[in-house]
């Protein structure tokens, strides 16, 4: 069946970008002070880049498979033994026996099937801060692009509104990149081997 998203995240996830950005939070403490790469470079490390980046997206997908599990046709009769499945495929933590975790967390049965849009929120905040933001948090231009993209909400078709924001057209694998690539490309080992950031994946 086909499952309907919603964007509301999408705002909230491109502001922790915003906030996490090491310009944005250097301009806070010291905006006399001029920014320089060895800020970026202590700032990605400190910032961009917590250990429980890619525990955080691994949860979300486990909780995003979960509910779609719940909510699809069929009967349920055991829905811990479900979460005990889905973990053990989709999560590097095993499943804490003799709990039933799942029937505290209310998004699954509030969201109807929609909880992946937390995953689909961060890809498309993603999409857009990085082309529009990550060289120049500060952008005027990229501000007012995503100003009117923002006024205009989902009274438009929301992928042509996204890819005439970020430039170009996008598909599954550039919003899985979108997840993924940041988390990489601010590990420590990534920075240990260079001297500034790489070729950009946006």
């Amino acid at each position: 069946a086909v499952v309907s998203t919603q964007s509301t995240g999408i705002p909230s996830t491109l502001f922790e970008n915003f906030i996490s950005h090491p310009h944005v939070w250097y301009n806070c403490i010291n905006p006399r002070t001029p920014f320089r790469d060895s800020h970026f470079k202590f700032g990605t490390e400190h910032l961009f880049n917590t250990p429980y980046t890619a525990l955080e997206m691994e949860t979300n997908i486990l909780h995003a498979m979960l509910d779609q599990r719940l909510h699809s046709s069929g009967s349920l009769t055991d829905t811990t033994s479900i979460a005990e499945e889905l973990q053990a495929r989709y999560s590097s933590l095993s499943y804490p026996e003799g709990t039933s975790w799942h029937l505290r967390f209310s998004h699954l049965q509030f969201y109807g099937a929609r909880y992946y849009s937390y995953l689909w929120s961060r890809s498309i905040a993603n999409l857009v801060f990085y082309n529009l933001f990550y060289d120049d948090p500060f952008s005027e231009s990229g501000g007012e692009r995503l100003k009117e993209f923002l006024r205009r909400g989902s009274s438009v078709n929301y992928k042509r509104s996204v890819e005439e924001l970020v430039g170009y057209e996008f598909g599954l694998d550039e919003m899985v990149g979108a997840l993924v690539e940041p988390v990489k490309m601010f590990s420590r080992g990534y920075l240990d081997q260079q001297t500034g950031i790489g070729e950009k994946w946006w």
